[in-house]
Protein backbone atom coordinates (compact mmCIF):
# COMPACT_ATOMS: atom_id res chain seq x y z
CA UNK A 1 0.00 0.00 0.00
CA UNK A 2 1.48 3.37 -1.03
CA UNK A 3 1.94 6.09 1.55
CA UNK A 4 -0.57 8.89 1.11
CA UNK A 5 0.79 12.34 0.27
CA UNK A 6 -0.24 14.86 2.88
CA UNK A 7 0.23 18.58 2.40
CA UNK A 8 0.63 20.35 5.72
CA UNK A 9 0.72 24.09 6.04
CA UNK A 10 2.87 24.96 9.05
CA UNK A 11 1.54 28.07 10.71
CA UNK A 12 3.41 27.66 13.99
CA UNK A 13 5.79 30.16 15.50
CA UNK A 14 8.79 28.69 13.66
CA UNK A 15 7.29 29.53 10.28
CA UNK A 16 8.02 32.64 8.30
CA UNK A 17 6.11 34.02 5.38
CA UNK A 18 8.20 35.08 2.40
CA UNK A 19 6.91 38.65 2.67
CA UNK A 20 7.95 38.80 6.35
CA UNK A 21 11.48 37.67 5.48
CA UNK A 22 11.72 40.23 2.68
CA UNK A 23 10.49 43.02 4.96
CA UNK A 24 13.06 42.08 7.57
CA UNK A 25 15.87 41.94 5.01
CA UNK A 26 14.88 45.38 3.73
CA UNK A 27 15.17 46.87 7.22
CA UNK A 28 18.22 45.11 8.68
CA UNK A 29 21.24 46.15 6.68
CA UNK A 30 24.88 45.73 7.60
CA UNK A 31 27.91 47.14 5.85
CA UNK A 32 31.64 46.68 6.35
CA UNK A 33 34.83 48.62 5.92
CA UNK A 34 38.45 47.71 6.56
CA UNK A 35 41.65 49.58 7.38
CA UNK A 36 45.23 48.36 7.85
CA UNK A 37 47.96 49.81 10.03
CA UNK A 38 51.36 50.72 8.77
CA UNK A 39 54.14 48.27 9.59
CA UNK A 40 54.37 47.73 13.33
CA UNK A 41 58.02 47.87 14.34
CA UNK A 42 59.52 46.64 17.62
CA UNK A 43 59.89 50.12 19.09
CA UNK A 44 58.04 50.68 22.36
CA UNK A 45 55.79 53.72 22.82
CA UNK A 46 55.19 54.14 19.07
CA UNK A 47 51.57 54.66 18.02
CA UNK A 48 50.01 52.84 15.09
CA UNK A 49 46.91 54.79 14.09
CA UNK A 50 44.18 54.16 11.54
CA UNK A 51 40.95 56.00 10.84
CA UNK A 52 37.69 55.11 9.14
CA UNK A 53 34.32 56.70 8.44
CA UNK A 54 31.24 55.52 10.28
CA UNK A 55 28.16 56.02 8.07
CA UNK A 56 25.24 58.12 9.32
CA UNK A 57 22.50 56.45 11.34
CA UNK A 58 24.58 53.38 12.20
CA UNK A 59 25.88 51.60 15.24
CA UNK A 60 29.23 49.82 15.27
CA UNK A 61 28.39 46.14 15.54
CA UNK A 62 31.84 44.51 15.38
CA UNK A 63 35.49 45.52 15.28
CA UNK A 64 37.74 42.59 14.38
CA UNK A 65 41.54 42.94 14.40
CA UNK A 66 43.76 40.48 12.49
CA UNK A 67 47.58 40.62 12.52
CA UNK A 68 49.48 39.58 9.40
CA UNK A 69 52.32 38.18 11.56
CA UNK A 70 52.90 37.24 15.17
CA UNK A 71 52.98 40.05 17.73
CA UNK A 72 54.91 39.10 20.87
CA UNK A 73 55.52 41.27 23.93
CA UNK A 74 58.99 41.55 25.52
CA UNK A 75 58.21 39.53 28.64
CA UNK A 76 58.52 42.08 31.45
CA UNK A 77 55.61 43.35 33.52
CA UNK A 78 54.04 46.32 31.75
CA UNK A 79 55.18 45.31 28.25
CA UNK A 80 51.58 45.52 27.01
CA UNK A 81 50.06 46.32 23.63
CA UNK A 82 47.18 48.75 24.15
CA UNK A 83 44.16 49.38 21.93
CA UNK A 84 41.98 52.50 22.01
CA UNK A 85 39.27 54.06 19.84
CA UNK A 86 38.02 57.62 19.75
CA UNK A 87 36.36 60.43 17.86
CA UNK A 88 39.62 62.41 17.74
CA UNK A 89 43.03 61.33 16.47
CA UNK A 90 44.74 59.49 19.31
CA UNK A 91 41.56 59.80 21.36
CA UNK A 92 39.88 57.28 23.63
CA UNK A 93 36.33 58.64 23.72
CA UNK A 94 34.75 55.30 22.74
CA UNK A 95 37.25 52.79 24.15
CA UNK A 96 39.92 53.85 26.66
CA UNK A 97 43.41 52.41 26.15
CA UNK A 98 43.33 48.80 27.31
CA UNK A 99 45.90 46.03 26.95
CA UNK A 100 44.82 43.50 24.37
CA UNK A 101 48.19 41.83 25.11
CA UNK A 102 48.64 42.19 28.88
CA UNK A 103 52.22 41.29 29.82
CA UNK A 104 52.44 40.61 33.55
CA UNK A 105 56.00 39.30 33.43
CA UNK A 106 55.74 36.61 30.76
CA UNK A 107 55.72 37.23 27.00
CA UNK A 108 52.23 37.29 25.46
CA UNK A 109 51.68 36.24 21.84
CA UNK A 110 48.97 37.24 19.36
CA UNK A 111 49.40 34.70 16.58
CA UNK A 112 49.30 35.68 12.90
CA UNK A 113 45.81 35.59 11.38
CA UNK A 114 44.06 35.09 14.75
CA UNK A 115 40.99 37.40 14.65
CA UNK A 116 40.20 39.28 17.87
CA UNK A 117 36.69 40.68 18.25
CA UNK A 118 37.66 43.88 20.07
CA UNK A 119 34.00 44.92 19.90
CA UNK A 120 31.46 42.14 19.46
CA UNK A 121 27.72 42.66 19.02
CA UNK A 122 28.23 46.29 20.10
CA UNK A 123 29.76 45.17 23.42
CA UNK A 124 33.26 45.05 24.88
CA UNK A 125 34.98 42.02 26.39
CA UNK A 126 35.90 40.69 29.82
CA UNK A 127 39.53 40.37 30.88
CA UNK A 128 41.30 37.43 29.22
CA UNK A 129 38.40 36.96 26.78
CA UNK A 130 40.75 36.12 23.89
CA UNK A 131 42.37 33.07 25.52
CA UNK A 132 41.59 30.09 23.32
CA UNK A 133 41.47 27.25 25.87
CA UNK A 134 38.14 25.72 24.92
CA UNK A 135 35.83 25.49 21.93
CA UNK A 136 33.48 28.11 23.37
CA UNK A 137 36.18 30.48 24.66
CA UNK A 138 38.50 32.93 22.96
CA UNK A 139 40.23 32.23 19.69
CA UNK A 140 43.04 29.86 18.83
CA UNK A 141 46.16 32.01 18.73
CA UNK A 142 44.65 34.82 20.78
CA UNK A 143 46.65 36.41 23.59
CA UNK A 144 46.51 34.50 26.89
CA UNK A 145 46.04 37.66 28.94
CA UNK A 146 44.19 40.88 28.15
CA UNK A 147 42.43 43.65 30.03
CA UNK A 148 38.67 44.14 29.86
CA UNK A 149 37.50 46.29 26.95
CA UNK A 150 34.76 48.63 28.13
CA UNK A 151 32.66 50.76 25.77
CA UNK A 152 32.88 54.30 27.18
CA UNK A 153 30.32 56.07 24.94
CA UNK A 154 27.60 55.20 22.46
CA UNK A 155 28.69 53.41 19.30
CA UNK A 156 25.71 54.95 17.46
CA UNK A 157 26.04 58.07 15.34
CA UNK A 158 23.22 59.98 13.64
CA UNK A 159 25.72 61.71 11.33
CA UNK A 160 28.69 60.28 9.46
CA UNK A 161 31.87 60.67 11.51
CA UNK A 162 35.54 59.79 11.36
CA UNK A 163 36.76 57.44 14.07
CA UNK A 164 40.32 56.62 15.05
CA UNK A 165 41.88 53.42 16.42
CA UNK A 166 45.32 53.10 17.95
CA UNK A 167 47.69 50.29 18.90
CA UNK A 168 50.61 51.15 21.20
CA UNK A 169 53.29 48.77 22.46
CA UNK A 170 54.29 49.95 25.95
CA UNK A 171 57.51 49.90 28.00
CA UNK A 172 60.12 47.68 26.30
CA UNK A 173 60.41 46.92 22.60
CA UNK A 174 58.35 44.05 21.20
CA UNK A 175 60.00 40.69 20.65
CA UNK A 176 58.66 40.62 17.05
CA UNK A 177 58.44 43.23 14.33
CA UNK A 178 57.52 44.07 10.76
CA UNK A 179 53.86 43.14 10.58
CA UNK A 180 50.54 44.93 10.10
CA UNK A 181 47.10 44.65 11.68
CA UNK A 182 43.93 44.83 9.60
CA UNK A 183 40.68 45.94 11.23
CA UNK A 184 37.30 44.86 9.88
CA UNK A 185 34.48 47.13 11.06
CA UNK A 186 30.82 46.14 10.72
CA UNK A 187 28.02 48.70 10.93
CA UNK A 188 24.34 48.03 11.57
CA UNK A 189 22.23 50.54 9.63
CA UNK A 190 19.26 51.65 11.67
CA UNK A 191 17.61 53.45 8.79
CA UNK A 192 17.45 52.81 5.09
CA UNK A 193 20.64 53.01 3.06
CA UNK A 194 20.88 56.07 0.86
CA UNK A 195 19.88 55.50 -2.77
Amino acid sequence: MANPVINIRDTGRNSARTLDVRDLADNVINSWTSVTTGTIAVTAAENYDVSFTQPADTIIRNVIAIPAGNIVTAGASGDDVDFSMGTAAGGAQLVAAKAILDDGGAAVTWTANAPLYLIQNSHGNAANAFLGTAVAAGVIGGPATSEAIVIAATLYSAAARTLHMRLTPLANDLATAATTVTYLIEFLHLGALPE
